[in-house]
């Protein structure tokens, strides 16, 4: 165990062996997937900092959004990315009450007095497109959301194109632990956005008691999607998780990169293989600990390979950085 301690060290800043759209997420509290977003920028196709909220501007007459997070938006790393990449922020619906939701989507006044906004700041700041996070935080209001939704996306994703920059969507997984569809997310509301450039499935955010991102669900969640709107294939994103998760009888907690290395150390620390998943774990005296390892990540690109779809990860750093040999 301790060669992984020693070798997840090495950047692979080689030509990318993965063709398709590759989207890498980076945070503020994180520098480490600057650093890797640096060292290993032809890996990628889109680098999307987590700097921007998008907050509910209602206390004049005229209903807007206001953005905040600026502050963290960091030149200097911005301009060694530049040339390399497309630079798209992911821009978090946040703050927004569920009546204030409703009158958003309702209101093609508030929505088109927000998307200009945005794509003003966007074009201002030389930013090549966004990652909207707004899907999961309409549903609040109900069943009519995902109509809602797919007509403003459609729309929005026009205005972008027309100012040369992408659009980029995400969305909650299509199916439920139990290989169920939840309605958060299907095939015909893919087909109802052509204007969305990507749409990135969560297939991290997986809610059951046994790994993080199993591989049958990854598997059947882009199936699902790819076999009933093949010709949109090359425009979904999966999510990659490069963090995990313990359980124990008490608790499920995030296991991040140092939390593992640490672990790994442990005397009695014995790692599996985890068949059924397809994903590594780390029996300790905390609990099992499921998290990345390159045979896991490889498997779940390979499946990307398979069904010619791009790959976005969340979040880069958090994961050991030999990962990017399958980049």
């Amino acid at each position: 165990m301790l060669v992984i301690v020693v070798v997840q060290q090495q950047v692979d800043a080689k030509e990318r062996k993965f063709t398709g759209a590759s989207l890498a997420y980076i945070t503020p509290w994180n520098n480490r997937g600057y650093d890797l977003a640096k060292w290993a920028a032809n890996k990628f196709t889109h680098i999307s900092p987590v700097w921007l909220q998008f907050k509910p501007q209602t206390a004049d007459m005229a209903a807007s959004c206001r953005i905040e997070g600026t502050h963290d938006i960091d030149r200097d790393k911005q301009l060694y990315l530049k040339n390399a990449i497309k630079f798209v922020p992911r821009i978090l619906f946040d703050q927004w009450h569920v009546d204030e939701l409703k009158q958003f989507l309702l209101s093609e006044t508030w929505s088109q007095r927000c998307l200009n906004d945005l794509l003003n700041f966007l074009q201002r700041n030389q930013f090549d497109g966004a990652a909207v996070e707004l899907w999961m935080q309409a549903l609040s209001v109900g069943r009519e959301a995902p109509g809602y939704l797919t007509e403003l996306f459609n729309k929005w994703g026009e205005e972008f194109h027309e100012r040369n920059m992408q659009l980029i969507v995400p969305v909650g997984a299509p199916l439920s632990n139990k290989m169920e569809m939840t309605g958060i997310f299907t095939p015909d509301m893919f087909k109802m956005m052509p204007n969305v450039d990507y749409v990135q499935v969560m297939t991290y955010d997986y809610h059951g008691t046994i790994g993080v991102a199993p591989y049958p669900w990854v598997e059947n969640t882009i199936r699902l999607l790819v076999e009933n709107v093949p010709e949109r294939a090359k425009d979904l994103m999966i999510g990659l998780n490069h963090y995990g998760y313990l359980y124990n009888d008490q608790q499920m907690d995030p296991v991040q990169r140092e939390r593992f290395l640490e672990k790994l150390k442990e005397k009695n620390a014995r790692l599996e293989w985890d068949d059924i998943v397809k994903e590594h774990r780390l029996i300790t005296s905390e609990g099992r600990i499921y998290y990345p390892s390159l045979t896991s990540v490889e498997s779940r690109i390979k499946l990307a390979k398979a069904y010619d779809v791009g790959i976005a990860i969340w979040e880069l750093g958090q994961g050991l950085n030999y990962f990017t040999q399958v980049l």
